[in-house]
């Protein structure tokens, strides 16, 4: 067990907002406790990153263990640079 309890969240960042850079951002949920021991049901995080703003560019951008979607990409024109 966490000592600190779990947590969840339906995604860890939403940009809603056009022409954004986001740049260097890694996303992690934590799947194992202090010992190492593997959950897949605790801290539980459905998506990673949602992007509905147009024009948005990622540089920089790594997603790793949601039980759901990495990412979720609704925007228009938008780039990534080291996904």
């Amino acid at each position: 067990m966490n000592p600190t309890g779990s947590v969840q969240t339906d995604r860890m960042v939403t940009v809603n907002t056009g022409n954004t850079i986001i740049d260097n951002v890694w996303l992690w949920r934590a799947d194992h406790d202090v010992n190492g021991s593997v959950y897949d049901s605790r801290n539980y995080v459905a998506t990673g990153l949602q992007v509905n703003g147009d024009n948005v560019y990622g540089y920089g951008l790594a997603v790793e263990h949601t039980l759901g979607n990495m990412l979720e990409w609704f925007g228009n024109n938008g780039h990534t640079y080291f996904f």
